[in-house]
């Protein structure tokens, strides 16, 4: 009875409230937020939606929690690093809306009370080269059967787990076969996961446009491509699409248990790719091949850097491996999202590495191809 005068009270007030049916079944079983609804949606409102998102400071990380708090979900970002590495996610959300709680990828406890009141889990976490703190299989195997296993303990109702595109244990590269390795334990621990392999993924803090871009400064405009890119095909997604697919899986009960390929719209020769990018960098592009030794030896002397390193022997092999589509798997279309093209997104990305000779043009204006 409470319950209801309560209500009454709140609604003479102007005051919006929660569904009163939903509290007043709450009352019958262990009380949890997300029992509760309110508000007409937005960020001020509240969805239903617990989330922790493992890996929120990430790439990814920063447009799923946005889209998260943008429909008025609770989020928990867990992070282990310094408190400047999450700040930015902070308006993402009302007042109170995200929270940050310290965690270790080793620490079970610490997972598990980050679990502990969600009914959605996101696994962001990857890593695209090795420490001496954390190896690929710490990462992408051992951390996510940790995750997976607290959520099952937990009884958390989903569980999205992101993969890569090409996760074999047959892959040249490490990186994939540790992600193939971390799908199966987390199948194991957890039946009901939605695994999404994503295809190399651009947006505005992406390490891979900006890694091209990056190399715009090599003497006599050479860019070093294995076998000039001819034999490299890619699939490039926009990362705002992977963040709009990720919403609708959770909010779709039918995607539970299945497995999702996300690439964008075209398929791309590796070549051509790279200089479209540098036709909108207004910026001189020729394409140098060099003995694939060479480049191994350069990649494998950049990586014992003591800083973040610029290239890894594994990072080499995944920017020339030829992307391909497991085939008969669900892609963005079958989760209602209709794919980017490279084309009209690219210029937002790009722009900033024009030289201010080239201020005075067009701003959609695009070098004509050379090769």
């Amino acid at each position: 009875m409470a319950v209801f005068i309560l209500r009454g009270a709140a609604v003479k007030k102007g005051i919006p409230v929660c569904d009163s049916v939903t509290i007043a079944q709450g009352l019958n079983k262990r009380w949890v937020s997300s029992d509760l609804k309110c508000g007409s949606g937005g960020r001020s409102s509240f969805s239903g939606i617990v989330a922790t998102v493992f890996g929120a400071t990430g790439f990814y990380g920063r447009y799923i929690v946005n889209r998260l708090g943008r429909v008025g979900s609770q989020v928990i970002a867990p992070y282990r690093g310094d408190e400047h590495d999450y700040r930015h996610l902070r308006p993402m959300g009302d007042l109170g809306q995200i929270v940050f709680p310290s965690y270790n990828l080793r620490d079970v406890e610490s997972i598990t009370k980050a679990v502990k009141y969600s009914n959605v889990v996101i696994n962001l976490i990857g890593r695209d080269y090795e420490t001496r703190n954390f190896k690929f299989s710490d990462t992408h195997v051992e951390g996510a059967k940790v995750i997976a296993e607290a959520c099952r303990n937990a009884g958390v109702s989903r569980l999205v787990h992101v993969s890569a595109l090409g996760a074999r244990k047959d892959s040249p590269s490490r990186f994939l076969q540790s992600k193939a390795e971390g799908e199966l334990v987390v199948k194991n621990a957890f039946p009901e996961v939605t695994i999404i392999r994503p295809a190399a993924t651009y947006g505005n803090e992406d390490r891979y446009f900006n890694y091209y871009a990056s190399l715009r400064g090599i003497p006599f405009n050479m860019l070093p491509l294995l076998d000039k890119g001819l034999k490299t095909y890619k699939y490039p997604v926009y990362v705002s699409d992977i963040a709009t697919a990720v919403m609708n899986i959770i909010s779709d009960p039918d995607t539970q248990g299945k497995t999702y390929e996300f690439v964008g719209p075209k398929k791309y020769q590796l070549l051509e790719l790279v200089d479209y990018l540098y036709r909108v960098m207004h910026r001189p592009f020729k394409p140098l091949s060099l003995p694939p030794p060479l480049f191994r030896l350069t990649a494998w002397a950049l990586e014992l850097s003591p800083f973040i390193p610029y290239m890894t022997r594994d990072i080499l092999i995944r920017l020339h491996l030829i992307e391909q589509l497991s085939g008969g798997l669900p892609g963005l279309e079958d989760v209602g999202v209709t794919p980017t093209n490279v084309e009209d997104v690219a210029l937002t990305i790009l722009r900033r590495y024009r030289q201010f000779v080239h201020f005075k043009k067009s701003i959609d204006e695009i070098e004509p191809s050379k090769i």
